[in-house]
């Protein structure tokens, strides 16, 4: 049986934005982060994930975290301060850092909701269909400008460079070759610093190419939990 996937979305969405990977793949779990719309949106990654972890426990395997660049970085921390109570890891579109750029702040102070229009269009390829940028626009206005910067500004603030190294659990890192919010960098960041993991491009993907790729996506993120099933029913066979 495969093990529990819990993916976390990223900046302003809400659980939505994994619901292909919800429909495709057995067990994935896509919980909305609070504030995003119901209840306070959390202040720093570090919450985020200590807010994760809580909800995860209990199940009977350790499960795999993922999630896309917000959520990226949830899941990472997650990793960083209970690497025992992990499985693996699954992160799309996201880095060890996560630097804002000034032009995003500016979109969110001075020109909401007018600016979500921007903010979509940084966050999708050119090619993706105008049913998918409705999509994304309609999370932000759901979630709201407060809890939206409160995202933005908790991944300026992120930032496990010097810690990700540290990693040895079984990595997908999926990035999209058009994203403009996480550069292709990023990824080979953490594809160098994490020995365990594996590096898929999405070519004409953008920041969420679990969106905008979706069959591409979820056949890696397949592949990646049969493999690694197997190894656990290995490792538990031989024990």
């Amino acid at each position: 049986m495969e093990p529990a996937l819990w993916l976390v979305h990223g900046s302003g969405h809400t659980a939505e934005s994994f619901a292909p990977q919800q429909t495709a793949l057995a067990r994935a779990v896509a919980p909305s982060l609070p504030g995003h719309p119901q209840g306070e949106a959390l202040t720093t990654v570090g919450a985020y994930a200590s807010w994760l972890t809580e909800r995860m426990r209990g199940g009977a395997m350790r499960p795999f975290v993922g999630g896309n660049s917000l959520g990226g970085a949830i899941a990472l921390t997650a990793a960083l301060q209970a690497p025992a109570d992990i499985g693996g890891l699954v992160l799309i579109g996201t880095g060890a850092r996560l630097r804002v750029s000034a032009q995003i702040f500016a979109l969110l102070d001075d020109s909401w909701p007018a600016g979500v229009d921007t903010l979509v269009d940084l966050s999708l390829a050119r090619a993706a269909s105008e049913d998918l940028r409705r999509r994304v626009k309609s999370w932000h206005l759901q979630v709201g400008r407060r809890s939206t910067r409160c995202d933005y500004e908790a991944c300026d603030k992120f930032d496990v460079m010097a810690d990700v190294g540290r990693l040895s659990l079984p990595t997908l890192i999926i990035a999209g070759t058009e994203d403009r919010m996480t550069p292709p960098k990023d990824a080979h960041y953490l594809h160098d610093q994490i020995a365990s993991s594996r590096l898929e491009f999405i070519p004409g993907a953008g920041h969420m190419p679990h969106l905008e790729q979706p069959a591409a996506v979820n056949a890696l993120i397949r592949r990646f939990l049969t493999e690694h099933s197997a190894q656990r029913a290995g490792q538990s066979n031989g024990s």
